[in-house]
């Protein structure tokens, strides 16, 4: 019975450790970038755009496929109408006849094909453009995340050190404190200076308390960031002394078509530009052509099984359209779309401005706070 529960217990253990280790995860700063990635909603939300934007690529092709269909019609004339028949057809005098089924009914097959219609070709390039503008947008949003992640990880490593320096200058203060007290109590020291090294104590006490609260904060933020399990318990492996801090490694001004900022607003420009030809395109004739085949029943009942009654035909036709009238409102389309070609080029000329601007401040900033780091590590 003891080697029972002596194995139980042993079990039990080990269950625990285990699961302590399972909630354990050691991660670099890329590990975190790439597991947070990876975890996202919204990322894995955005990849949806993709998707749509691609199905819309292949909704545009199929127009080009032919349109077919099936009708029925069935119709019952209690009381056929008459036609006129002049003089001279079946006598001398002009007359009116009755003539038809009163049952009447028609099942076929209807086909229609495009033939030419230029803004179809235009839809497929539009689509197309949509799907590399959304390519562009997750881009985006991806390196969005990865500011937040690798901001919140360097956070982490930030507030630990500002935690154990907050520690250690806690125990600094309590040894002046106990000597301050010693040397009151043997007479060399003022109460005042007593009481204020005391203080400093207290204070240290206080800092100590909101260094480990920050820390604690950024922790819980690393893991919203990764989209982890708060039980996790995290351990960062990089420190602010391993993180790569390289001046050569920042973007420059010759850089600014990677950007896909830059990016986005050149494929809306070509956009704007496929939109103003597909709207002088809607100005174009388009043909196509249509086909019929049909069978006709006529008698005087539904009575289908009388098969000399039934009687096929068929026709073949081509269709041209021109528009006109719609040509009007077409001429405001083109406009509308030449206007937000012009603010897509002025967008794109502010967008290059402040990422100059950008790229400049960040290499300042970034050549201040190592000169800072260095200066506070000495």
């Amino acid at each position: 019975m003891k080697k029972v529960i002596i194995i139980v217990l042993a079990f039990l253990s080990f269950s625990g450790y285990a699961q302590q280790a399972t909630n354990d995860l050691k991660v670099s700063l890329q590990e975190a970038i790439d597991l947070g990635l990876k975890n996202r909603y919204d990322i894995q939300a955005d990849k949806y755009n993709l998707v749509i934007a691609d199905n819309e690529i292949g909704k545009s092709k199929k127009e080009w496929i032919p349109e077919i269909s099936g009708s029925g019609n069935i119709r019952y004339s209690p009381q056929i109408q008459s036609t006129y028949i002049p003089a001279g057809y079946f006598g001398n005098e002009a007359g009116l006849v009755t003539l038809g089924a009163k049952s009447s009914s028609v099942f076929g097959l209807d086909l229609n094909q495009t033939i030419y219609k230029p803004g179809i070709n235009s839809d497929i390039k539009i689509a197309k453009n949509k799907l590399e503008l959304e390519k562009e947008k997750n881009r985006q949003n991806e390196n969005d995340i990865k500011e937040k992640i690798a901001y919140a990880y360097l956070s982490v490593v930030l507030r630990d050190l500002q935690s154990n320096i907050a520690g250690a200058d806690e125990q600094r203060y309590k040894e002046y404190e106990q000597v301050a007290e010693g040397k009151m109590k043997a007479g060399s020291l003022l109460e005042n200076d007593y009481l204020k090294a005391k203080l400093d104590y207290e204070n240290a006490k206080v800092e100590t308390q909101k260094a480990k609260q920050n820390y604690q904060l950024s922790l819980d933020n690393i893991k919203y960031q990764m989209n982890v399990p708060d039980e996790t318990q995290l351990v960062l492996s990089d420190s602010l002394d391993a993180a790569n801090f390289l001046l050569d490694q920042l973007p420059t001004k010759n850089d600014l078509v990677n950007r896909t900022e830059i990016e986005q607003l050149l494929l809306q420009q070509q956009g704007n530009k496929l939109q103003v030809n597909k709207s002088r395109q809607n100005a174009l004739p388009s043909v196509g052509l249509y086909a019929n085949y049909s069978k006709q029943y006529l008698n005087t009942n539904f009575d289908y099984s009388l098969s000399q009654w039934w009687s096929p035909y068929s026709y073949v036709g081509l269709r041209l359209s021109i528009p006109i009238t719609s040509n009007l409102k077409n001429h405001h389309s083109v406009q509308e779309n030449q206007f937000r070609s012009i603010q897509t080029d002025l967008d794109l000329k502010q967008k290059q401005a402040d990422i100059n601007y950008e790229v400049q401040k960040a290499s300042f900033e970034l050549d201040n706070a190592q000169k800072n780091m260095s200066t506070a590590k000495k």
